[in-house]
């Protein structure tokens, strides 16, 4: 607000501009450049004609379920028998709409346990159960914690089903253990 001026003159003034007629509406020229009425925009290209479209009906059956006259019974395409690579072994139908599972090749040296390990000891570290090691001082960072426990259940929730039952309990048990320590320092915080 300007020193001096009242504040109901500056109100009065936006009312004035408000008020004000503003300016006009678009209105596109008459003449050429705007269609008669009722008239439809040709499209470039055209001649004039209109083309002949044939629609066909196709479907098998009429709206009351019966059988077209003149329908001929198509017969369903054969699908090859896919050699299974169990031969000696029947599946169960709840097997086959599921994702095989095939053992992959593990690097040496190096197994999911150690991918879990590596992926808690951060938010050990954030939650001060370990000390920094460039400092020797255990540190607090609750939101680092929260990334890093977030991360490992989404590694739970991305790799569910293709788990061993000892892994899947180890990330069960590494999860619970950091979200309890998370609560108990959140806590504590200040």
């Amino acid at each position: 607000m300007a020193c001096g001026t009242p504040a109901f003159a500056l109100i009065a003034s936006k009312t004035e501009w408000y008020h004000r007629p503003h300016a006009p509406r678009f209105v596109p020229p008459r003449g050429e450049a705007r269609m008669a009425e009722g008239a439809k925009p040709e499209e470039p290209g055209q001649d004039g004609q209109k083309p002949n479209i044939k629609v066909t009906d196709r479907r098998h059956f009429t709206l009351d379920g019966e059988r077209r006259a003149g329908v001929e019974e198509e017969p369903e395409p054969a699908v090859p028998p896919v050699a299974s690579p169990n031969p000696g072994r029947a599946k169960r139908p709840e097997e086959e709409t599921r994702f095989e599972h095939r053992p992959l090749d593990e690097p040496e040296g190096v197994d999911f346990t150690m991918l879990i390990n590596a992926m808690a000891q951060p938010a050990l570290l954030y939650l001060g159960e370990i000390p920094h090691p460039a400092t020797g001082q255990p540190t607090l960072d609750l939101e680092g914690a929260r990334i890093q426990i977030d991360m490992l259940d989404l590694l739970r929730v991305k790799c569910r089903g293709n788990m061993t039952p000892q892994e899947d309990n180890l990330l069960e048990s590494v999860l619970h253990q950091l979200r309890m320590r998370y609560v108990a320092r959140s806590k504590s915080a200040p």
